[in-house]
């Protein structure tokens, strides 16, 4: 009888033992679950309000589709649209759509030089809803960074972090208007850095990322699980998809440096 007892308390001892070990460990999972959940909001509420969505409006000339300037060659005719200034043209509208990011109180904003490029408007648009009129202060085509200076009152500037401490496989968080819809969030991961012979004309090393880039997104950030900006997005690989590119924001702090001095 004594040896079914004690033979039922060790049973009970082994079985709680066991319970308890599952249990912290479901329990560990859950709090890291829904704390990552809560770090992925706390860096969306921390970088929105420094987000603005860009409208980059060109005016350019077109020649209108018809004969060509040397159609009538040979002919009497022959020189009548030379005479006349060529083949008709029409001067058209044209906005392009990107993002930026403020960086200062005083509304200096980073973006992509191919965001702004060209274009006779800036039009920024802040998360508040407020909306101004930005002029580009520097731009530098080669390492496709450009800084817009759009004052306004009460702006919130990002913090911007340390590209060089960056490791593979941590965290990425893209905020910008890909396709016009503004302050749209995307989530990945670092994927590689160093990146070297991307894009066309551009120089340096980018950041590789899976976190979803699209048309847009360029010129907004790319930021780590602390809400540092850590680069800015600039291209992706359109023939592929989950291979987004970001100018590391140590490379960015270098190229606008002088400009600020120029002010």
């Amino acid at each position: 009888m004594k040896s079914r007892f004690w033979f039922v308390c060790l049973l009970v001892i082994l079985l709680s033992a066991g319970l308890m070990a599952v249990w912290p460990a479901k329990q560990a999972q859950g709090v890291t679950a829904m704390g990552l959940q809560e770090d992925f909001i706390r860096v969306v509420e921390r970088v929105k309000p420094s987000v603005v969505s860009l409208k980059a409006v060109r005016v350019v000339t077109r020649r209108l589709p018809g004969l060509p300037n040397d159609f009538f060659e040979g002919t009497p005719f022959e020189g009548v649209f030379r005479d006349f200034g060529g083949a008709p043209t029409i001067r058209q509208r044209q906005v392009g759509q990107g993002s930026g990011i403020i960086i200062d109180p005083y509304g200096h904003i980073l973006t992509n030089s191919h965001v702004v490029a060209g274009a006779q408007q800036i039009q920024v648009s802040f998360d508040d809803g407020r909306q101004v009129t930005g002029q580009v202060v520097g731009s530098s085509e080669r390492f496709d960074i450009a800084l817009i200076h759009a004052p306004a009152p009460n702006l919130r500037p990002a913090v911007l972090g340390d590209s060089s401490r960056i490791r593979v496989g941590q965290w990425a968080i893209a905020i910008g208007s890909p396709f016009g819809l503004e302050q749209t969030v995307t989530v990945g991961v670092i994927s590689a850095t160093g990146r070297r012979g991307v894009g066309k004309g551009t120089v340096g090393d980018f950041i590789q990322t899976d976190a979803s880039i699209n048309p847009g997104n360029s010129g907004g950030p790319l930021c780590d699980l602390d809400g540092r900006v850590i680069g800015i997005n600039s291209m992706i690989v359109s023939s592929a998809q989950g291979i987004g590119f970001a100018i590391p924001i140590n490379l960015a702090k270098r190229i606008i440096s002088p400009w600020f001095r120029r002010q």
